[in-house]
């Protein structure tokens, strides 16, 4: 059985995606750019309607302009995370659920 996966447009094609490969996604004004374990790919969507097309619970939002996959999350500081090589920041509004959610001991 396959994982969970999307279709992400790369040029003239479409190619799949799996969810579980996305580290996070980034938004840039009406695109997003998905961050992948491969490489990164540019959505002409906003983040929210990407979000609602994915499946519920995959990634998390945890900034305006970020949703990542917390089961990729590396370390977490006190305003931030780190994804894969890089560091993300974690907004007011959403730190309480993001906290939650990756089961602090």
């Amino acid at each position: 059985m396959c994982d969970e996966a999307v279709f992400v447009r790369d040029g003239t094609q479409h190619v799949r995606v799996q969810v579980n490969d996305i580290l996070y996604i980034e938004a840039d004004d009406n695109s997003a750019h998905l961050h992948t374990t491969q490489r990164s790919y540019t959505v002409p969507r906003m983040l929210k309607d990407i979000l609602d097309e994915l499946p519920a619970g995959r990634l998390e939002r945890v900034h305006r302009s970020y949703a990542v996959n917390l089961e990729c999350v590396k370390a977490i500081s006190d305003n931030g995370l780190h994804v894969g090589e890089r560091w993300l920041p974690i907004g007011r509004h959403f730190k309480g659920q993001v906290m939650t959610k990756l089961r602090l001991l």
